[in-house]
């Protein structure tokens, strides 16, 4: 199995979803502990970037990454109805996706990950983040996907997006 190393070659859709469970499966068998005590979010995306690294060779991934391709703008985006923008902010806010696989200073985007932790955590923000970084041709991710970690693995819930659209959903089994 190739992974891509320019846009013109971007992994199937088949080929990233296995890539994906991987590195969750290894996060669950190596690193346990971290959904057991409740770790912080950022810590468990850290981790969990540690292994889609080994997954997609030749793309970097970064956690939280906020710049946009070459330049020196930061990723922007105007989220309606669900933040009340204040008067100070003129400008759109500024994101950070939790996990992304990409081409640092390319416009080489292939996936962008939004990842809770439990039941408890609304996801709705996060939905309207990946539908917009896979629809905005500004970035336009091939793949978007919302991952939310449960204690037991076979209870993860992941859904994908591509071109803004919700495309599929699985679990862990």
């Amino acid at each position: 199995m190739s992974l891509a190393k320019s846009s013109a070659d971007i992994p199937s859709l088949k080929d990233v979803r296995l890539h994906i469970i991987n590195a969750i499966s290894r996060l669950y068998r190596d690193d346990p502990e971290l959904l057991e005590v409740d770790a912080n979010e950022r810590s468990i995306t850290h981790k969990l970037a540690e292994y889609l690294q080994l997954e997609f060779p030749g793309w970097n991934v970064d956690c939280e990454y906020n710049r946009l391709g070459d330049e020196n703008e930061r990723k922007r985006l105007v989220i309606k109805d669900i933040e009340r923008p204040t008067v100070e902010d003129t400008e759109a806010k500024t994101v950070f996706p939790d996990i992304i696989v990409h081409h640092r200073k390319k416009p080489e985007n292939l996936l962008v990950m939004e990842v809770k932790k439990g039941k408890g955590e609304a996801d709705t923000k996060d939905i309207v983040k990946l539908r917009a970084f896979t629809k905005v041709p500004k970035y336009r991710y091939h793949y978007g996907l919302f991952l939310r970690l449960e204690e037991e693995p076979k209870h993860c819930e992941l859904r994908l997006f591509q071109n803004g659209k919700h495309r599929d959903s699985w679990k862990m089994c």
